[in-house]
């Protein structure tokens, strides 16, 4: 066993780093199940404990006969592990909550510090990294936790939740700055990184790229008409067969009389609610133009997504987009579509989905 771990010794944080991505896929489900932000919580712990034992060297751990010593002698592994499991976690949330066209940025940013954490030149930073990584951990976690709490996103959730991340990172900061001589280093090296991460994240919220977790859309569809029974939509449409990527009508052949419906399912967790808005826009000459906002409040709890739709009538032939928007003016997705006239020669052929 000592033969096998010095002889590819620099192979085990990458495969601690991926077993930690593994555990989370196959042990995760809900974003609010309550294990799952436990466990979170634990592992976020641990992690503030090995860094600041890391930082501060402690001499019982530089002996290796000693207990201590030996178990010491793993704890890049194990940091490689709780930091792979918990950013490979923040990464399929934050997908999942992201529309792709509006928080690509964001989402490349998390992808990014996946693989950077494995690059050679960004482990020499160290300590360094470390905490800015950790500093990521909790504004991620705090993020989702305090509208999972609460029950409800938008600027005072997001307050809240930047407050209780700089805090714990602040006092982590503090405990290290009074073991430290060199406060220079502190303020630069270990204080300096985690504020920088912070403040990424307020700009990222009020420039609208940070995706809405804990909300996440499910499925969205456009359809010639719905009708509910026993609990059930019925989603009627007309489509080609060969158009089999499109969800109901995104072809929307329109016929005398014909609404358009588009129908949402959204994720949030249990005693949320939320007034999102369906922002239906028109391409122009100029652009994209706000054609009409119909509001949808939605509660959360249910596994499959909360349920709704909405209609519109009054309407013109071209290419459309549905954008699928918070109270607070982030995206959670969109649709888009076009709307024209449907020869009168041919006969309708009707389809039907059921959710």
């Amino acid at each position: 066993m000592k033969e096998f771990y010095e002889k590819y010794q620099g192979y085990f944080p990458a495969a601690f780093f991926i077993g930690g991505f593994l555990f989370d896929l196959l042990t995760t489900d809900r974003i609010d199940q309550s294990f799952s932000l436990i466990q979170q919580l634990v592992y976020l712990i641990l992690l503030m404990i090995f860094v600041y034992w890391e930082v501060i060297t402690p001499e019982a751990f530089k002996v290796k006969e000693k207990f201590l010593g030996k178990l010491w002698a793993w704890h890049v592994e194990v940091l490689h592990f709780l930091f792979g499991s918990l950013l490979s976690l923040y990464t399929i949330f934050y997908f999942k909550s992201a529309s792709l066209m509006t928080s690509f940025i964001f989402m490349g940013l998390l992808a990014v510090v996946l693989v950077i954490n494995e690059l050679p030149q960004f482990q020499k930073l160290g300590i360094t990294m470390r905490f800015a990584m950790l500093a990521l951990c909790l504004v991620s976690y705090f993020i989702y936790l305090v509208p999972v709490m609460t029950g409800a996103i938008g600027i005072l959730a997001f307050i809240i939740a930047i407050a209780l991340s700089v805090s714990l990172f602040l006092l982590l900061v503090t405990q290290v700055n009074k073991k430290m001589e060199d406060k220079d280093f502190v303020k630069k090296r270990i204080l300096l990184p985690g504020l920088v991460v912070n403040i990424s994240f307020v700009l990222l919220y009020f420039f609208k790229v940070l995706p809405p977790v804990p909300i996440s859309i499910k499925f969205i569809g456009i359809y010639h008409d719905i009708q509910k029974s026993n609990g059930q939509f019925a989603l009627n449409y007309e489509r080609d067969w060969w158009r089999f990527w499109q969800s109901g009508a995104q072809t929307f052949v329109k016929r005398e009389g014909d609404k358009v419906y588009c129908f949402v399912s959204i994720f949030s967790p249990a005693q949320f609610s939320e007034k999102l808005n369906l922002v239906w826009m028109k391409h122009t000459v100029g652009g994209w133009s706000v054609q009409d906002t119909i509001p949808l409040a939605i509660r959360g709890g249910r596994d499959q997504g909360y349920r709704g739709y909405a209609v519109k009538s009054n309407y013109e032939n071209g290419d459309w987009q549905i954008r699928v928007v918070t109270s607070d003016a982030r995206e959670v997705g969109r649709i888009s579509f076009t709307i024209s006239d449907a020869d009168p020669s041919s006969q309708r052929e009707w389809r039907q989905d059921t959710y």
